[in-house]
């Protein structure tokens, strides 16, 4: 058996799919070719903002629309926490303490960190 009867030569007008297709500007988008039914993202490499989406249909004829995008900021509240419902370290231990037996004078949790 001849082992070239299974190999598939690479077709040298298929696109190699990258993660991120950069042009320059509106003009470098209308210039990016595409083959029938194909559709792209296409970043802007001249502004911050702006992208484009070009696709071509079932007969060639492609379209192109822009789009400008922004960072949308986290939803999270940064309000302050409520510290009403946390404990001091010092009142944490004396109730340790407490629990464990030792009195006011005596402490049975360490309060330094080992070395």
């Amino acid at each position: 058996m001849n082992p070239m009867t299974n190999y598939q030569y690479p077709n040298p007008f298929t696109r190699q799919q990258s993660s991120i297709n950069w042009v320059q500007g509106i003009e470098g988008a209308k210039a990016f070719s595409l083959t029938a039914k194909e559709s792209v993202v296409l970043m802007d490499s001249e502004t911050d903002d702006t992208f484009y989406i070009k696709y071509c249909d079932d007969i060639g004829r492609c379209t192109l629309r822009t789009f400008k995008y922004k960072e949308e900021l986290s939803t999270v509240s940064s309000t302050a926490l409520d510290m009403s419902e946390y404990v001091k370290k010092s009142e944490l231990e004396g109730l340790i303490n407490s629990m464990l037996g030792g009195g006011k004078d005596e402490s049975t949790v360490s309060t330094t960190k080992p070395k």
